[in-house]
């Protein structure tokens, strides 16, 4: 607004004012041009930085190359179990890593049913929750528990006293 008001109004201003010449509205332009440009950049590596989280964010949970081979390489000296899969229903996030979590589970041949997207009363909280019927020290809960753990993923394990004895329920919950 300031370069428009100057290059429109020149003439008056210069009219109107004795010690405002041509190449002192110059200099007065250049200085308004430079603040906005500073203005502008500032403005502009702001926006980058927020876009750069909202994409992480949309991304949300993966397995990276290292952590899969990891968990892929603890979970095959595990006894072999029926794992049943759930994701937050409505959760995108959620149930996409849900499905990558299956992924590795079928690579190891698991019997795994699901991904089923569930509505849990009361919620199920953020990271993942393991349900198993066992209370064991080395239930095979608690293993997955431990292996998923290890592998900088957030994950709890819960009892359920009305579950299959061979059967583990994993729940995939909001991100953390």
């Amino acid at each position: 607004g300031g370069l428009l008001g100057i290059g429109l109004f020149r003439e008056w201003i210069k009219l109107n004012s004795s010690i405002l010449d041509d190449s002192t509205l110059d200099i007065i332009s250049l200085i308004i041009l430079i603040i906005g440009l500073i203005i502008f950049t500032i403005d502009h590596l702001k926006q980058s930085k927020d876009l750069k989280k909202i994409k992480t964010e949309q991304k949300g949970r993966i397995f990276e190359p290292k952590q899969r081979d990891n968990l892929k390489n603890d979970l095959k000296n595990v006894t072999k179990t029926k794992v049943t899969l759930m994701s937050i229903q409505g959760d995108r996030e959620s149930y996409r890593f849900a499905n990558e979590l299956k992924e590795i589970f079928i690579e190891l041949n698991w019997d795994v049913d699901g991904v089923w997207e569930e509505i849990i009363i009361g919620g199920i909280g953020p990271g993942i929750s393991i349900r198993e019927k066992s209370s064991e020290i080395n239930s095979i809960g608690k293993i997955i528990n431990e292996i998923i753990n290890g592998n900088n993923i957030t994950s709890r394990v819960i009892m359920k006293s009305n579950l299959e004895p061979n059967l583990i329920e994993i729940i995939i919950g909001s991100r953390p």
